[in-house]
């Protein structure tokens, strides 16, 4: 577990080795690369078994406060973000990985289904509550097996909230995608996984954890490891 550079100037948090050839990106909320994502990249390495790494997509700014972490999304630039989750593929195959997942939450989540449909490198990817706008990924393109995770109490408007899950929905079964892994929580709110904020909901997330490493194993892991 260490912080690295990877792609030249991308810094990142990596977890884990790739002795079963899988491998996760994990891609953070708007706060930032903080404790709680690299946790999660720790945690993601140890269930698989395999590589994790999180991408510093703000490149090293953190915050807790809302306007800030709002301010900050607004700034990011969200086509060289996916070129960094392609670089990050490469960074993980020349690490010995055969098959490369992508996770992220929130901000990350929406660009969880842009990796699925923008970077075929890719192998699989999970997408926790968030949606990107079709003009940089449509959703009904993705070119992989997804998996989706979505509270219906999630009041972000537009991005995760009931009515845009279930718009995000309808458009994958009219495009023909498999939705048998479109998972909706009556009772979960936006960032229910997030463990450090308001939101964190311990069974669904526990359910949707089981879920998203079951998804990742059945994808990603080339060897089987005998403990």
């Amino acid at each position: 577990m260490a912080a690295v550079t990877f792609g030249n100037d991308i810094p990142g948090y990596l977890a884990g080795d790739a002795s079963t050839g899988a491998a996760v990106i994990v891609l953070q909320e708007w706060w930032g690369l903080n404790d709680n994502i690299r946790d999660i990249t720790r945690r993601v390495a140890d269930a698989l078994p395999g590589l994790a790494l999180a991408i510093d997509l703000y490149r090293g700014r953190v915050t807790s406060d809302p306007d800030e972490a709002n301010h900050l999304m607004d700034g990011l630039d969200w086509p060289n973000a996916v070129e960094d989750v392609r670089k990050a593929v490469v960074f993980l195959k020349e690490k010995g990985a055969k098959k490369v997942g992508i996770t992220g939450f929130c901000m990350g989540g929406a660009l969880t289904i842009a990796g699925t449909v923008l970077v075929p490198e890719l192998s699989a990817g999970v997408c926790f509550y968030g949606i990107p706008p079709k003009v940089l990924a449509d959703p009904a393109k993705t070119a992989m097996p997804t998996q989706y995770h979505f509270g219906s109490k999630d009041a972000v408007a537009g991005f995760s909230d009931l009515a845009a899950a279930e718009g995000l929905k309808k458009d994958l079964t009219a495009a023909g995608k498999d939705v048998s892994e479109f998972w909706q929580y009556a009772e979960g709110g936006h960032a229910f996984m997030n463990a450090t904020g308001p939101g964190f909901n311990k069974l669904i997330s526990a359910v949707a954890w089981n879920r998203t490493i079951g998804f990742f194993q059945k994808h990603l892991v080339l060897t089987t490891v005998h403990l």
